[in-house]
C-alpha cells in the first residue's frame, strides 16, 4: 500500500494467534501468543504517536531486558525457590512486537505463531479471517 493510502486497523491496531503446527503442542508457545494478543494491542496504542527515536529508544531498551532476562522469564517456575521476582520480559515482549508492528507497515511482524500489526496490508490474517 501506498503511504498516502494507509490505514490503520483502528487505534490499537490488530494481533492475534496464528495456526501453526510447529507450535500446536508447546503450551509455552500457545500461553504466550495469548497474552500477547491481549498485551500488543494495548501497547500499540501507546506507542502509535510516537516519534522514531523515541522507538528505537523502547526497542533498544526491550532488546535488554529480553536478552537478559528471558532465561529467568521462561523457567519462572524453578525461580520460585529462589526468591522469585517479576522479569520484566512479557512487557517487554509486548513493547517488542509494537515496535515492529508500527515499523513495518506493509507487512506487521509474524513471529512465534503470532502476528501484530497496525496499518492494515496485504496478507493480513485480519483480512483472511473474512
Amino acid at each position: 500500500m501506498a503511504d498516502m493510502e494507509r490505514k490503520p486497523h483502528g487505534w490499537m491496531g490488530y494481533a492475534t494467534c496464528l495456526p501453526d503446527p510447529r507450535w500446536d503442542d508447546n503450551d509455552f508457545v500457545q500461553n504466550m501468543g495469548h497474552a500477547l494478543a491481549g498485551l500488543v494491542p494495548m501497547r500499540l496504542s501507546e506507542l502509535s504517536g510516537k516519534g522514531e527515536a523515541e522507538l528505537q529508544a523502547l526497542a533498544q531498551e526491550a532488546a535488554k531486558t529480553i536478552t537478559e532476562k528471558g532465561d529467568v522469564f521462561q523457567y519462572q517456575a524453578d525461580q520460585r525457590k529462589r526468591g522469585w521476582k517479576p522479569s520484566g520480559v512479557l512487557s517487554a515482549l509486548a513493547t517488542a512486537y509494537a515496535v515492529l508492528a508500527l515499523n513495518q507497515p506493509d507487512e506487521g511482524v509474524t513471529f512465534f505463531a503470532f502476528h501484530a500489526c497496525f496499518w492494515e496490508h496485504e496478507g493480513c490474517p485480519k483480512n483472511l479471517d473474512r
